[in-house]
């Protein structure tokens, strides 16, 4: 009696992108999965860890999602262990703590007289603009402006958009598209004089987070993906992809022993940094394409973590500081995302920021970053060095995608190795270069494994479903 051969399918990294693939592809007991993932443990930026009695994650993280049926698929992913949050957010600007979004009462009785009068008197001329000379933004700097006035622009949009994403006369209006769900000042406005409920697509009132920290999140998805099959190839470095007759064939690695694999496959899902791509693939591809792949840039981050002794120390889940004179710009606290992670009477701060690799903040020690941001912190009054029980930072390479402006036609160029090969699947947010969330992850990864099960190769709609789905995902805080 004959037998079917399984499908082979390789996804390369195990965040969480890669973890839903996999996953979701483990439950069909006609395709054998493979997840090669150069760290030792899985889960990427969403993995947790311990320190001590604190549970600790790598940075802010909430789940909140508007697409159907993910909150389902994780609530029986997660159990019970899947708590739900009310969202409480600040700003801190000028010494004040402001809500965020910002509340137009705020603004009025807040602000300094000044700033209300030319953030107000700012959006009165870009409306007249917007009507009577009106101009296709192209860069975060004119969507922002357009909608909001180059007062308020200038005071928070701007500051924090230079020191989490860069330049932002430089970067494209998709990423303004995808950061910023407020459709504008006006809409905040109505919201004050109408009172209207609040906008669940603008803003999310709560969220969902695990109890003992984020990364429970991808360690469940990896027991459930094992539990069905799937074989994980932890601290294993990619070598080359092979391919065959125009396709990808084979994936050859380097396993945590320092031997050499190959692993064959029908199908590929790509999830790590594009920009590897150029020297992956070693067989001839378009010299357009490698040029797109080494064009594809992402920011570091730094995470700097202060396990105090002490209450709570924050007013919000997590704070928002958008002036220059803060290196950082954001704020948050583990025990406010969950009370068991810490034990009673201590609390965790977290101060995270972005970087380009050649930034001197980037090779900075830790006992110097951490005196540096003791100084900057001080005036906010939070806590005393007293009461510091450690501190230290963990940095991440290639975290958050550059959208410089023209980069979605090094994008375009490199999907098109998609349509070329027909069984390689980009996706995530390093993978499809697509700022997103988990629960986006999620989706995606649970997408292209769907497709492969019910379709096959890319030529089966894939495409389409890339701009129905894909490309409309939008950051809701």
């Amino acid at each position: 009696m004959s037998t079917v051969a399984k499908k082979k399918v390789i996804v390369l990294g195990a965040g969480v992108t890669g973890l839903s693939a996999a996953y979701r592809l483990s439950k069909n007991a006609d395709i054998q999965v493979d997840v090669i993932e150069k760290e030792l443990l899985t889960g990427g930026v969403c993995r947790s860890f311990t320190d001590g009695d604190f549970i600790l994650d790598h940075g802010p993280h909430k789940f909140y999602t508007l697409i159907d049926g993910i909150l389902d698929e994780l609530t029986a992913i997660m159990g019970a262990d899947l708590l739900e949050r009310d969202k409480t957010q600040t700003l801190y600007l000028g010494g004040k703590y402001f809500s965020f979004p910002l509340k137009m009462s705020e603004m009025v009785l807040k602000f300094p007289p000044t700033k209300s009068a030319e953030v107000l008197l700012s959006y009165a001329l870009q409306i007249l603009k917007n009507r009577f000379a009106p101009k296709q933004a192209t860069t975060y700097e004119e969507f922002i402006v357009e909608r909001f006035g180059r007062g308020l622009y200038q005071q928070i949009f701007e500051p924090m958009a230079r020191k989490v994403f860069g330049a932002p006369e430089g970067l494209d209006r998709k990423l303004a598209e995808v950061r910023v769900s407020s459709p504008g000042l006006m809409a905040v406005i109505k919201q004050v004089l109408f009172k209207s409920k609040v906008d669940r697509t603008v803003s999310a009132p709560m969220f969902h987070y695990p109890k003992y920290g984020y990364g429970m999140i991808p360690q469940r998805l990896q027991e459930k993906s094992q539990a069905n099959g799937a074989t994980y190839h932890l601290g294993a470095k990619v070598l080359k992809i092979e391919t065959v007759n125009g396709q990808a064939s084979a994936v050859v690695m380097e396993d945590r022993s320092g031997k050499t694999v190959r692993l064959e496959c029908d199908y590929l899902i790509y999830t790590i940094p594009l920009s590897l791509l150029d020297k992956l693939i070693m067989t001839e591809i378009p010299e357009g394409i490698r040029e797109a792949a080494r064009s594809i840039s992402y920011r570091h981050s730094i995470i700097y973590y202060y396990l105090l002794k002490s209450e709570p120390v924050l007013p919000s889940i997590w704070v928002f500081c958008p002036e220059a004179k803060f290196r950082f710009g954001r704020l948050s606290e583990m025990v406010k995302f969950s009370p068991h992670t810490a034990p009673p009477g201590h609390t965790s701060l977290m101060v995270d920021f972005t970087c380009e690799p050649n930034d001197s903040v980037w090779s900075m020690d830790d006992a110097a970053m951490g005196e540096m941001l003791l100084k900057q912190l001080e005036p906010m009054g939070l806590f005393q060095r007293n009461q510091i029980l450690k501190s230290f930072s963990k940095r991440f390479y290639n975290l958050y995608p550059t959208y410089s402006v023209g980069y979605h036609r090094h994008l375009a160029a490199i999907r098109s190795l998609e349509r070329q090969m027909n069984n390689l699947f980009f996706i995530g947010r390093l993978g499809d270069f697509n700022y997103n969330n988990a629960d986006q992850c999620l989706d995606m990864g649970f997408r292209a494994a769907d497709h492969i099960i019910h379709q096959g190769g890319v030529d089966k709609g894939w495409q389409e479903l890339r701009a129905s789905q894909f490309e409309q995902y939008k950051i809701v805080d």
